[in-house]
């Protein structure tokens, strides 16, 4: 099928964490792509020949890396609760006001959308059910002269209260009334 030009994305899009009116926009995503990688373990119960009689699923996850051009650090503190505010009355750590991060945490889950708009004004939604964090954020890249995005490691699992064909994520298109905040 050939492409058009409706199917073209314009810029990097929008990253948001929870869903519905608990959606937090996390801040906009770098021109870079989002890498994907699937990962399954499996357990095959095998006959006395050798074939196998039946393959058994344990688990399936999706591992997510992507970098924020401009992040919204208070959305970042849900997505990762190490990651605390420092500053202000009473705290003596710093001069002024900042994020930290500390042990990091990997047993919150949450709901994470990628949004992008297209040529046409239309929406595209990918939505992951069930996310956590996979790793800190790293590298940490502070370039005086140029953007400075900001790495994030996601591990997207599946979840079981979805049916089994879309467990991990899904893809949909909208007009901008329906995107987050009207769309952008």
């Amino acid at each position: 099928m050939p492409r058009i030009a409706d199917d073209i994305l314009i810029g990097g899009g929008r990253v948001f964490i929870g869903s519905g009116e608990n959606r937090e926009d996390l801040g906009w995503l770098a021109s870079e792509e989002i890498k994907l990688e699937e990962q399954s373990n499996s357990y095959a119960v095998k006959e006395s020949e050798g074939g196998t009689v039946l393959t058994i699923n344990l688990d399936r996850e999706v591992h997510l890396t992507f970098s924020l051009l401009e992040a919204n650090y208070e959305a970042l503190m849900k997505l990762n609760p190490s990651y605390t505010k420092i500053g202000g009355t009473g705290d003596t750590t710093s001069d002024g006001e900042g994020y930290a991060l500390g042990s990091y945490q990997r047993d919150n889950t949450y709901q994470l959308e990628f949004w992008h708009k297209k040529r046409s004004g239309i929406y595209r939604c990918y939505r992951f059910f069930k996310c956590k964090m996979s790793g800190t954020f790293t590298p940490l890249v502070l370039n005086q002269d140029n953007e400075s995005p900001l790495a994030i490691d996601i591990t997207a699992l599946k979840d079981d209260n979805k049916s089994t064909d879309r467990d991990i994520y899904e893809s949909f298109e909208c007009e901008a009334a329906n995107a987050p905040g009207g769309g952008w």
